[in-house]
């Protein structure tokens, strides 16, 4: 006479083959590799930290997709980016190269490149086809930005440098009232005259003219200091294998077409 189970060990039995059926089968999910990304913090006009710009926003999520992992976003100040990407904390992303780094640091691909564009009150009479034009004057540049070895050399010996705070504002503040005579600003606008309107455009929505500078705006020239060219970086000792695997997604996004279109919407 067949033995009858009671009906809870059926029901046992069937959960535990779905169990067992699922656990064969590969990870549908599986924990995502979590990499400490650092970016410099750029600051609104009540000092609090600026939310990233949408276009970043974007190639980070490119990378995370293409790389699979997860980034860890940590944001400082750009010259504690630079001394903790050195000491190994993590990923860096939104630089760009110079010697002095490069004895600290080992750097991808380029991912895209920033136009440096030269920015002067819109009634100055200087005139700008190349950095010998800059010669005597001072420049407000954010703390921390390199362009450059050729340009580093030009620092306090043709023009004067005005390092100053990541706020937009604070430079286009000094530049109106005559305390610099250019600034320099990092956009990935290939065109002035768009970054003019937006500068422009700025400057009347956030009220920065004194009562004595609503008749001026800002001019940009139509030629750039430079074209500069943005990585990831990694401390020189660190992470080789990650800067490989960003090289191999920046390579295939190149030739899918997936990284140029970032640039574009």
């Amino acid at each position: 006479m067949p033995v009858k189970y009671p009906a809870i060990f059926h029901a046992y039995a069937r959960v535990t083959a779905i169990v067992l059926c699922f656990c064969s089968l590969p990870s549908a999910v599986h924990a995502k590799t979590v990499l400490p990304l650092l970016l410099a913090e750029t600051r609104t006009e009540n000092g609090e930290i600026a939310p990233i710009r949408p276009e970043n926003q974007k190639i980070i999520a490119y990378f995370e997709r293409s790389m699979d992992v997860q980034f860890d976003v940590r944001r400082y100040p750009l010259p504690r980016v630079i001394e903790n990407i050195g000491k190994g904390e993590g990923l860096g992303f939104g630089l760009s190269k110079s010697s002095e780094r490069l004895k600290t640091m080992r750097y991808s691909e380029p991912v895209f490149s920033d136009f440096v564009w030269v920015v002067v009150r819109d009634d100055a009479t200087m005139q700008y086809s190349g950095i010998q034009d800059l010669q005597g004057k001072s420049v407000g540049i954010v703390r921390g930005i390199r362009f450059g070895d050729e340009i580093d050399k030009m620092r306090n010996v043709i023009f004067k440098v005005e390092e100053d705070q990541p706020q937009t504002s604070s430079r286009l503040k000094k530049l109106l009232s005559g305390r610099m005579d250019v600034m320099l600003v990092n956009s990935r606008l290939p065109n002035a005259r768009d970054l003019e309107a937006e500068l422009n455009l700025y400057l009347n929505e956030k009220n920065l003219r004194s009562d004595t500078q609503m008749n001026f705006g800002v001019k940009v020239f139509a030629k750039p200091l430079l074209v500069d060219p943005i990585h990831f970086t990694a401390s020189i000792n660190t992470r080789a294998e990650v800067i490989n695997k960003i090289n191999a997604a920046i390579i295939r996004g190149r030739k899918s077409g997936d990284l140029p279109a970032l640039w574009k919407n």
